[in-house]
């Protein structure tokens, strides 16, 4: 009895795997068919070929602007502000007086220096006819003249100190916000008002020492700034720093832009871009056909039509793994893995695969259309 229970179970099971079996292999192969018959998916997308272009040989870089004359105003003497002479944001010369301090207590010094002097030349003078005469020595002459030295050197200390009381523009420039109010004490070495010369521009910048040998003085860079959309400032170089610094391997750079209209500013973040006068011819292609992912950089290079292939489609594609160079505005340098002449994608390429079959728009894909152009 058990051995025919046995059996029976045995049976069962042999039938129930079997059964499980045949069902998976018939629901692979429908499987199969069903895709075997779907329509060939074709994909809309733009394309362009390989262009061979001459590029201008440059060096990039990022620079910071400063103006050939800068200073903060301040007086080399303490005082109180007895008169300011100069509005925030002026144009001034070289000489126009800014702050005159206080200097009534000098004045008085000065006062008192000048009857000493006076007192000095006339007893220099009657020690001189005592000498003449016998009835002076010549050691009372000396030191009566001495004093008259005396004299003079504290007259010319105590109008030193005046002159500094008045405080003058050190070049022509224009002039920042006032930092200081009348009647207040000021120290020596506080600022009174930013002062800067706008007509020339310095631009400094660092580049790579490899690069060190495309640099010469007099070599012409281009300068633009996102305060200045499409406008580009045209200077040249005036300075190579002797030493590389041996932490980055960066050299610093100094470059002079003329700024008539003012439109340069110290403190501005710019990119500079040194010319050189020789060119190099490089394959490009546009950014936007590039696609970037772990296993490499590639485009979507267009080739022939399979055998077969459903009305509508005009090539397939071949996904090709490039190496990419310089980046110049919308396009970027091929080192390898192109030709010239070879069509590739530039937009569309987002469902794009080996071998997937594109038809070639006219006219650019927007990102709406490019998302739903497989039909």
């Amino acid at each position: 009895m058990n051995l025919k229970r046995m059996a029976i179970m045995v049976v069962g099971g042999t039938v129930l795997f079997g059964g499980v079996i045949g069902f998976t292999q018939f629901r692979q192969k429908m499987i199969a068919e069903y895709f075997a018959n779907l329509p060939v998916q074709v994909v809309t997308v733009t394309a362009e070929p390989v262009a061979r272009e001459s590029w201008r040989v440059s060096v990039p870089a990022v620079g910071t602007l400063r103006a050939r004359s800068g200073v903060d105003v301040s007086p080399s003497v303490g005082g109180q502000v007895q008169a300011i002479l100069f509005d925030s944001g002026r144009m001034v010369r070289k000489g126009d007086v800014l702050v005159q301090l206080d200097a009534d207590e000098e004045e008085s010094q000065l006062a008192s220096a000048r009857a000493t002097a006076n007192l000095a030349h006339i007893t220099a003078s009657r020690a001189q006819r005592l000498a003449q005469t016998a009835a002076g020595t010549r050691a009372n002459l000396d030191e009566a003249n001495a004093q008259v030295g005396v004299a003079e050197a504290n007259i010319k200390e105590i109008q030193a100190r005046i002159a500094k009381k008045t405080i003058r523009a050190p070049f022509s420039g224009r002039l920042g916000v006032r930092q200081v109010d009348l009647g207040a004490y000021v120290n020596a070495g506080q600022t009174l008002v930013n002062l800067q010369d706008l007509s020339v521009i310095m631009a400094d910048f660092t580049v790579s020492q490899r690069d060190l040998a495309l640099l010469s003085v007099g070599a012409g860079v281009e300068l633009t700034t996102d305060s200045w959309p499409g406008r580009t400032f045209m200077g040249t170089i005036t300075a190579i720093a002797p030493q590389i610094d041996a932490n980055t391997g960066m050299v610093r750079v100094e470059a002079r832009f003329d700024n008539p209209d003012d439109a340069l500013r110290p403190g501005m973040l710019t990119h500079v871009e040194v010319i050189r006068p020789e060119s190099q011819t490089v394959l490009s292609v546009p950014v936007s056909s590039v696609t970037y992912s772990l296993s490499g950089d590639a485009v979507f290079v267009l080739g022939p039509l399979p055998e077969g292939a459903p009305a509508g489609a005009e090539a397939a594609v071949e996904r090709v793994v490039v190496a990419l160079g310089e980046r110049r505005g919308d396009r970027v340098a091929v080192a390898s893995g192109l030709e010239d002449g070879q069509r590739i994608v530039t937009s569309g390429q987002m469902k794009l695969q080996n071998g997937s079959l594109v038809t070639i728009a006219d006219v650019p894909l927007s990102a709406a259309a490019a998302a739903g152009a497989a039909r």
